[in-house]
């Protein structure tokens, strides 16, 4: 379950998290803001790219994906991309033994 923290407080910011086209979201996929669950749905999902708009998140807090349960295509590393606002785009790696 990827996990973002914000490191400054966020207001009404539009998080961007791409999956790299490693998969493919699911629209009943959840994500967590403040311990409130949430499904992504149709309308966040173009390709393996989620967008959610108006994101409010104090210093500190997460936002969580619960992403299902999908197999990696093979072993390797994979990356993924946050972004806040179309800027400040962070890299996510994840080493993967065996799928």
């Amino acid at each position: 379950m990827p996990k973002f923290l914000a490191t400054q407080p966020l207001r009404n910011a539009t998080l961007t998290f791409d999956l790299n086209d490693v998969f493919t979201p699911d629209a009943t996929d959840l994500y967590y803001i403040a311990s409130a669950r949430n499904e992504i749905g149709a309308d966040k999902i173009n390709g393996s790219v989620i967008t959610i708009p108006n994101v409010t998140l104090d210093k500190g807090q997460l936002i969580i994906f619960d992403l299902g349960s999908y197999t990696m295509p093979s072993a390797g590393t994979y990356k993924f991309f946050i972004s806040v606002d179309s800027k400040h785009t962070q890299e996510m790696v994840l080493d993967i033994s065996k799928n």
